[in-house]
Parts: structure tokens; sequence; C-alpha cells
């Protein structure tokens, strides 16, 4: 079976205080884990800035109506997809959709609105958005180590 790789952009559409989108969110990953696993999906999900950056890795037919049902998802605003490649080998296998939710302060660590947009621009940004977010659950999961696999993980 050959494995693909996309990762997308969007603006996060949700409305509300701190408190409820994050709760959004936490939905979000929930149901996401469940149809993942299902799918034979696996990736991470890290809404900064206003803006999602999402990795999934899997089967493409099982890529396409999944990213689909994102596009048309009312949450998300001004989807974008910035790469659809064949990979050999997955870098998320161990979350069936693991989330990164941050802080103020580290989320201040991370670029702008404007360049979080920018960030996965070319093949080469794209890829360090990869390595961005793998590196993020990485470090979440090595602070929290009871925490199950594809879980939401805070970084603080």
């Amino acid at each position: 079976m050959t494995l693909h790789r996309l990762l997308y952009r969007s603006d996060v559409a949700m409305v509300g205080s701190e408190a409820t989108i994050r709760q959004q969110l936490g939905e979000i990953v929930a149901i996401s884990q469940g149809r993942n696993a299902a799918d034979g999906l696996t990736g991470a999900l890290l809404q900064a800035h206003g803006v999602f950056l999402q990795v999934l890795e899997g089967p493409l037919d099982a890529i396409e109506p999944t990213f689909e049902r994102i596009c048309c998802d009312l949450r998300h605003r001004r989807v974008e997809l910035v790469e659809l490649v064949p990979i050999e080998q997955r870098l998320f296998a161990e979350w069936s959709m693991g989330a990164v939710i941050l802080d103020r302060d580290v989320e201040a660590l991370l670029p702008s609105r404007d360049a979080m947009r920018d960030l996965a621009a070319d093949a080469a940004g794209a890829q360090a958005t990869v390595d961005l977010l793998r590196s993020l659950l990485v470090a979440a999961r090595s602070r929290a180590p009871s925490r199950a696999s594809g879980e939401t993980a805070s970084v603080t």
C-alpha cells in the first residue's frame, strides 16, 4: 500500500472565548482520533495565531475524503492544500491525531499569523512545518509520559 502525506493550512473560524475554542479543539481532536484510527490515518494538528496547520498520513483513498470533510467544515476558512506527496514511512505513526495546544507564552515564540500562513510556502517550508509539528508532539509527550498515544498535548 502506498502512503501519502498531506499538509494543509487554514484560518480558524471558531468564535468564543479562549476556553470555548480550546473545548471545540478538544472535540475536533477526539472525533478525528476515532475516525483516523478506523481509516488508517495518522497525523497532527497545530492551532496557533488563528491558523490551523495539519498533517495527515496514510492511504490516499482515506486522506482524500478526510480532507474533503475538512474543506467543508465551517470551523475552517481559506483552506489551502500545501503539499500532498507519497511517503515511504509515517512520521506520526504514534498519533491517530496528535494535537498541540499551546499556552500563550509558547505561542508567542512561534511566527506571527501572517508568517504562520507563509510557513509552508514551498517544499522545504512544508518539510520544516512537518518537522515542527512532530517536534512539538514529541516534546509534549516527554513532559507528560502518562498521556495515551494520540491525546491532546499542551505545550507550556
